[in-house]
């Protein structure tokens, strides 16, 4: 027997041991305490440590160990049950220790049996999920999300719901599973669709998801939106839903007062953008009204400027002299600037319309350089400017571009160095032109020209007026200067459809500088080198800086011969001699060698000029400034040529009286008593004009007041040529135009050239005579180099 009880006892032992399970008793009258060897293994303690009642109790969490006293002494008291969680002290990774135990009363006191277990995964997992559940009920409460379930018993479902679904509906806590108290709620037009998804997703165990409305008990509409899973049991029955469902009333609510907004701002829009439609229309109303205005203007304005330049351009080929000669450059001078500003109102209209198109025409800068330096080149000298250019010696560029609209740029900016370079300054006035090439790769190259001017300057705030239209920098300007200011606005729109830019650099009573950069295409097929002509370049003395920069252009155009010595001239040479010199001095003490040079031409300072040149009469004798490189291939091509070359038309200018009686010109035979040009005109001005024009030409012409006599005299003569005004009573020159290339037609009759004698000159007034049948196109005013140019070309093409 005693032997059974012992294999019992380790039997017990054994299992206890296996089960990591610890033991321990405590007397609570002594307060001792034992441990298994597995008790102090599980809190970490060595087998063998000697341990008391309080040694242990000061090895417990702070947190934890209020929990000993209170349980031990209700177990031993009251009976209650020992069974709790605790800690010991912070050592590392937090551990749970579970302690259960009872009380027994023995002969020897009242002792505490229990067992002692390593709960730590066991009080995670449940903290975890604790956790967990919290956060889910947090979130669930933050988002007003009521939960709902059903399970299925026997054939019934039983239905519960938490307080939150059961406050977004406003029932009582004792309507909680009464599924027709819910469905009491739905809203009428909603119950159907909504109940009939319910049942179908208890019978099928789709989702059921549904968006409806519920009428609540004080008549409130709220919008719900619900959502719930069919589970299975294990037969692979379906036994139950969970769901939830949300208060989407503010939601809704929102929805709708952005809906309304959206269609009110739609409205708005709608009609701002009728609005603006209706602006747009009566914008380019007034827009095209103002371009017809300005085309009207325009004829009307140069028909009468027509006769008054006309009449002093031919006024200005008499043999008038002295003060009426300069009476009529005055007034000639005047008109010419009044077709100035009438052509920049032209040209900022068609800029601002859009209907600006730029040309591709084959240029060089040195030619464009050299025509804007001569137009201004008097002004200059008559108020005391110095005007020096230096341009690029590098290879003269064959560029593409609008040749026109670079030089009206130049012109305005030179123009402006020139009118604001005040002649009654006390410090030097100088205008310097400044032009190179950035070659921006092999198929185009950026040209830059500046213009530097000692003028009365600007401030920033000025500058930034400088592009607005009709705006001067000062009030004072235009009084003191004149001026529209339109140019540089011009220059400004121009520049940016070049695709270039104008910066300004300015400070007031210190002068302004101009760069203009535009790019431009190469024409590479005509890039090809001419002949450079062959120069021997004598120096005299130390050259200036300008002598220096022309040395700089021949050196890099010309095959150039620097000769030193002065005793071997060459008399028989046929070479050009450039004489470079700023040495009035020893240009003297040279004299007599320098008459061996033939073909020579010398370029010294402005004040030397005349010295040298009576000096040397034989030479050529030029200022070096201002020159430009255009200029000196011209001097040198002309002496090259043993002749100066001037106006090469094959038609010149008869400078006899205008009243003698012009039988005949010298390149065009006329008969005077049978005129082959009819001129169709109805202004009187106009036509005496035109014809004092062509009389001093050597021709003559018949004379038509509109298209309907114009026609009828072109039926019944054979002229050779016709020159028309567009814009006339009864049948205008467009008409007349067409029938006369319709009757052609029929009757095989040759085609005469028509040219067009307008001041219309908007976009497209040149396509459209054209496009009707007109050869070419003469803009008023009209000059006799005009007339001259449309004879060159078409009056004797036609002999």
């Amino acid at each position: 027997m005693h032997k059974t009880n012992n294999d019992h006892i380790r039997f017990l032992n054994d299992a206890i041991n296996s089960s990591n399970i610890g033991i321990w008793r405590y007397n609570v009258e002594t307060k001792a305490v034992y441990l298994s060897g597995i008790s102090k293994t599980i809190l970490g303690l060595a087998p063998l440590a000697q341990l008391t009642w309080r040694k242990i109790l000061s090895l417990v969490h702070p947190d934890d160990r209020a929990l000993f006293p209170l349980f031990f002494e209700n177990n031993a008291q009251f009976g209650v049950p020992l069974q709790f969680e605790f800690r010991l002290k912070q050592t590392g990774q937090q551990s749970w220790f579970a302690l259960k135990g009872s009380c027994v009363n023995k002969s020897d006191g009242q002792w505490i049996n229990g067992t002692l277990q390593d709960c730590t995964v066991e009080k995670t997992t449940v903290i975890a999920l604790n956790d967990a559940d919290e956060s889910k009920q947090l979130a669930i409460e933050a988002g007003k999300i009521g939960t709902w379930r059903a399970t299925k018993s026997g054939h019934q479902w039983l239905w519960k719901w938490d307080m939150l679904a059961n406050t977004i509906f406003k029932l009582s806590p004792d309507d909680i599973g009464d599924l027709n108290k819910w469905v009491e709620l739905l809203h009428p037009e909603d119950k159907p669709r909504v109940q009939e998804a319910l049942e179908n997703s208890l019978r099928t165990g789709v989702e059921f998801k549904q968006h409806y409305r519920s009428i609540l008990k004080n008549g409130e509409i709220i919008y719900v939106f619900a959502q719930g899973r069919v589970g299975k049991n294990y037969k692979g029955e379906y036994c139950r839903i969970d769901g939830v469902c949300v208060d989407q009333t503010e939601i809704h609510n929102t929805q709708q007062a952005l809906k309304k907004l959206n269609s009110e701002l739609e409205t708005r829009v709608n009609d701002r953008t009728a609005q603006l439609y209706n602006t747009l229309q009566k914008a380019e109303r007034a827009n095209k009204i103002k371009s017809e205005f300005l085309s009207m203007i325009s004829h009307e304005l140069r028909t009468p400027l027509n006769g008054i330049i006309g009449a002093l351009d031919l006024l200005s080929h008499s043999t008038l002299s002295g003060e009426p000669k300069e009476l009529v450059n005055t007034a000639s001078s005047s008109a010419n600037h009044l077709i100035t500003i009438l052509n920049d109102l032209l040209d900022l209209n068609k800029i601002e319309a859009g209907k600006l198109e730029l040309e591709t025409v084959q240029f060089d800068l040195p030619t464009v350089i050299s025509e804007v330096v001569c137009t201004f080149s008097a002004s200059a000298k008559e108020k005391g400017i110095e005007l020096i250019v230096f341009e690029s010696p590098e290879e003269n560029l064959i560029l593409k571009g609008d040749e026109n609209r670079f030089r009206q740029i130049l012109l305005n900016i030179l123009g402006n160095a020139v009118k604001f370079t005040n002649c009654d300054q006390n410090e030097s006035k100088r205008i310097t032109i400044n032009t190179h090439y950035n070659r921006l790769n092999i198929y185009q190259s950026e040209v830059v020209v500046s213009v530097e001017d000692t003028g009365v300057g600007m401030t920033n705030d000025t500058i930034q007026k400088l592009f607005t239209p009709f705006t001067q920098a000062e009030k004072s300007t235009t009084r003191k200067f004149g001026g529209t200011g339109l140019g540089l606005s011009i220059c400004g729109k121009l520049i940016d459809l070049m695709g270039g830019a104008i910066h300004i650099d300015s400070q007031l009573n210190h002068g302004s500088t101009f760069t203009v950069t535009a790019p431009f295409w190469l024409a590479l097929s005509e890039q090809a080198d001419k002949p450079k002509a062959m120069l021997n370049c004598y120096q005299i003395g130390k050259l200036s800086i300008y002598n220096q920069h022309i040395l700089k252009l021949v050196q890099a155009n010309f095959n150039i011969n620097i000769c030193v010595d002065f005793d071997f001239i060459d008399d028989s040479s046929t070479t050009n001699n450039l004489i470079l010199t700023s040495d009035d001095e020893q240009f003297l003490r040279l004299a007599p060698k320098l008459e061996l040079l033939n073909n020579a031409l010398v370029y010294t300072e402005p004040s030397l000029v005349e010295t040298l040149a009576l000096t040397a009469p034989h030479l050529a004798v030029y200022a070096n400034q201002p020159i430009t490189l255009h200029q000196l291939d011209k001097h040198i091509t002309a002496h090259q040529q043993e002749m100066l070359s001037i106006d090469d038309f094959s038609l010149d200018f008869d400078n006899s009286d205008p009243n003698t009686d012009h039988g005949t010109s010298t390149n065009i035979a006329v008969e005077p008593d049978n005129s082959d040009i009819l001129l169709v005109e109805d202004n009187p001005f106009n036509q005496k004009l035109i014809k004092s024009q062509l009389k001093k030409l050597g021709l003559c012409c018949d004379i038509a007041n509109n298209g309907a006599e114009g026609f009828r005299c072109w039926y019944s003569h054979s002229y050779k040529l016709i020159l028309t005004d567009c814009h006339m009573p009864e049948v205008d020159g467009y008409e007349m135009t067409k029938q006369i290339r319709t009757e052609e037609a029929k009757t095989e009759r040759p085609p005469i050239p028509i040219i067009a004698v307008t001041g219309a000159v908007m976009q497209g007034e040149k396509d459209l005579c054209t496009s009707i049948g007109m050869n070419d196109f003469l803009c008023k005013p009209i000059k006799l180099n005009d007339i001259k140019s449309i004879m060159e070309r078409w009056y004797e093409h036609s002999n």
